[in-house]
């Protein structure tokens, strides 16, 4: 037997395998590498899980934040209003000792008089008309009420109170003339009611009237 022979094919027939073992392992791997799962897909897969848990936490905060600010902003308006109105009380309290009230009425019976001393303002007082526009009363005052309607007669004045608080205002531009009346159609056209700094009526309700003295008050 040819022993060389036998070595030649037997390292053939070896070798073959051994290629064909390479090739295997080869193919192996490739498939491995190709089918291997992305490192990152776990992570988009836990970022994809997250995001919905932290949404609503996000946005009660927000809503939170809002509602705190805006709660804020009208704590801090309200307290401005009522500082404001605070603020205002204490200075018309402190003109009820000084401001001067005169009311030009034939009526003794009226009653907003004795209302407006009631509530603090004890310079206020009252005549039936006045014979010149210099008495004292007259210079005193800071504020005139005139009843349009049976005075001015001493003065012989033809449109009565109209015509007594024209002269007023003409005479003491810088006091406040407020003329009232139960008769509404008495010479509208008298340009006292023009010049005069506020009209009303008669049977106004009270605070008006001390609403007007306040108003006043504060402008001198």
């Amino acid at each position: 037997m040819d022993t060389t022979n036998f070595w030649v094919v037997n390292w053939y027939y070896v070798t073959g395998i051994a290629i064909s073992a390479t090739a295997l392992i080869f193919a192996i791997k490739n498939y491995r590498k190709k089918n291997k799962p992305s490192e990152l897909q776990p992570q988009k897969s836990i970022e994809a899980h997250i995001s919905p848990q932290i949404s609503p936490q996000i946005n009660p905060v927000n809503s939170l934040t809002v509602n705190f600010t805006e709660g804020s902003s009208k704590f801090i308006e309200n307290t401005s209003v009522n500082d404001n109105h605070k603020d205002r009380e204490f200075k018309v309290d402190a003109q009820k000792s000084k401001f001067t009230i005169l009311f030009i009425d034939d009526d003794k019976n009226f009653n907003i008089v004795k209302i407006l001393k009631d509530s603090g303002w004890k310079n206020t007082s009252s005549v039936t008309d006045i014979k010149n526009l210099d008495i004292q009363a007259v210079k005193d005052a800071d504020l005139f009420f005139i009843d349009i309607n049976g005075v001015g007669k001493l003065m012989n004045c033809e449109f009565e109170g109209l015509d007594l608080a024209l002269m007023l205002k003409q005479k003491y531009s810088n006091k406040k003339v407020v003329i009232y009346s139960a008769n509404k159609n008495f010479n509208a056209f008298h340009s006292a009611w023009d010049i005069c700094d506020f009209k009303l009526e008669k049977n106004a309700l009270p605070l008006q009237f001390i609403s007007l003295v306040e108003k006043f008050s504060l402008e001198k």
